[in-house]
Order: structure tokens, then C-alpha cells, then sequence
């Protein structure tokens, strides 16, 4: 859009030190305004042709790779597992504990 207002700019200041009239402007602004159009919205066409990913998470062969923190190796179970949730954790001093949960 930029490049558009600047040929518009150029354009017109060519036209007056030209001493073009004011109709013979006009036509060669619109002109010049339909033609950048159209070159712009065909360089949008091809640029949106292009994708381009940023995300870190595919890896070198097309596999999706996961992310883990470091120190969370350590918090899966013996066989590889995730452990339960509340598996083993002792409840605060504040908190009740549910019936049947010891």
C-alpha cells in the first residue's frame, strides 16, 4: 500500500512539472494507481504461496517431537508410565482426605 501511495506521490509530481492539466492528471493517477494495485495483489498471490513454518516441535524427518522439561525424566514410573495423579502424594495439613483414599 505504501509502494502505491509513493508511485501516486511520484506520479503527480511529474504531472505538474510537466504542466499537465488537471484532467490528464487524473487519468494518469488513476492509471498509475490500478497498475500498482494490480502488481500488489499479485505479489501477495505468490507470497501466500509460501508457508513458512516456525514451530521448533517437527523434527528433522517430519516427526513431531515433544518438549519436556528438564528434571521431569525422573517423574515417570518404573515402567515408563506417567504416574497417577494424587498417587502417592501426601496431603497438606489443611486438607481433607476423602473417604476410602487411605
Amino acid at each position: 500500500m505504501f509502494i502505491m501511495l509513493l508511485a501516486a506521490a511520484v506520479a503527480c509530481i511529474v504531472t505538474y512539472i510537466e504542466h499537465y492539466n488537471l484532467h490528464d492528471t487524473l487519468v494518469v493517477l488513476i492509471i498509475v494507481l490500478v497498475i500498482f494495485l494490480v502488481i500488489g495483489l499479485i505479489v501477495k498471490k505468490l507470497l501466500d504461496k509460501f508457508e513458512i513454518s516456525t514451530d521448533d516441535t517437527v523434527g528433522d524427518e517430519g516427526e513431531v517431537v515433544e518438549k519436556s522439561a528438564e528434571g521431569e525424566e525422573g517423574a515417570e514410573g518404573a515402567e515408563g508410565e506417567a504416574p497417577v495423579e494424587g498417587e502417592g502424594e501426601m496431603p497438606a495439613d489443611n486438607e481433607e482426605v476423602p473417604a476410602g483414599a487411605e
